[in-house]
């Protein structure tokens, strides 16, 4: 179960998050598996490393499909 500080960065980031990834914290890792590629799941050590990787993802996705910056970029920023 997540710590106080823990939780307040999980409501963070699926607030931020919540369209594109299904994020967990279990208190001891955090996951983020992707609206848009189900099978796979990101993982980190902390909630930060999490947002990390789920911007560096997202951006990756997005540009395999052709978006432009100013269309992903906007609207997933924690």
């Amino acid at each position: 179960m997540p710590d106080k500080d823990e939780q307040a960065t999980l409501n963070s980031l699926r607030w931020h998050w919540d369209k594109a990834y299904a994020v967990n914290c279990d208190g001891t890792g955090w996951t983020a598996i992707p609206a848009a590629a189900p099978e796979t799941v990101l993982t980190a050590a902390t909630g930060m490393e999490l947002r990390t990787a789920m911007q560096n993802d997202y951006a990756a996705r997005a540009m395999r499909t052709g978006a432009t910056a100013a269309r992903w970029a906007g609207g997933c920023s924690t």
